[in-house]
């Protein structure tokens, strides 16, 4: 009995060494990409406006005082709030509860962490948030705002797919 209780007890600290070493690679990605959409930002800034592709494909420097695709109310004061406050939730769910919650949630989880604390950095900073990558008729966005979209819709994507594979279970029951 005493070696199974060691061999669970090892077991656990293998896996929270596991889990360790997980989200110290998460939080390099992260400031990782906190860093990239920040220093490309500057550039653009620096740079200016630049046509790639004549009607699709464009570089164009944008503040954006609003919330995604220009709804709110200007109130960078109110965004910011908004955001520390949804990053917090997010942040706490994953120190309190990472030993539930998957390396896929935890990576799709730090993704929306990192896009949002670039994005509140533009708005303490500059108060508004630079978008620059314009494709035809799409609002501007950038770099923290696709790694925000594929956090949501990556977590969007595997909550229907547990749900289905819940709907399929209590069917065969």
């Amino acid at each position: 009995m005493e070696k199974k209780e060691k061999s669970l007890i090892e077991q656990k600290l293998e896996e929270k060494k596991k889990i360790k070493k997980t989200n110290i690679v998460l939080i390099v990605i992260g400031v990782l990409i906190i860093l990239v959409d920040q220093i490309v930002k500057i550039f653009i800034i620096n740079v200016g406006n630049v046509t790639l592709i004549p009607g699709v494909l464009e570089l164009s420097v944008t503040q954006n005082m609003n919330a995604a695709y220009g709804v709110g109310s200007n109130s960078t004061v109110m965004y910011v709030i908004t955001n520390l406050i949804v990053l917090g939730i997010i942040f706490k769910f994953l120190t309190t509860q990472n030993e539930f919650v998957d390396i896929k949630m935890r990576v799709f989880l730090s993704f929306i962490l990192a896009g949002g604390i670039s994005n509140v950095i533009d708005r303490l900073i500059h108060g508004y948030v630079i978008e620059w990558i314009k494709i035809s008729k799409l609002p501007v966005f950038n770099i923290a705002d696709i790694f925000v979209v594929i956090g949501w819709v990556a977590i969007a994507a595997i909550f229907a797919g547990f749900t289905v594979k819940e709907l399929r279970k209590r069917r065969e029951n």
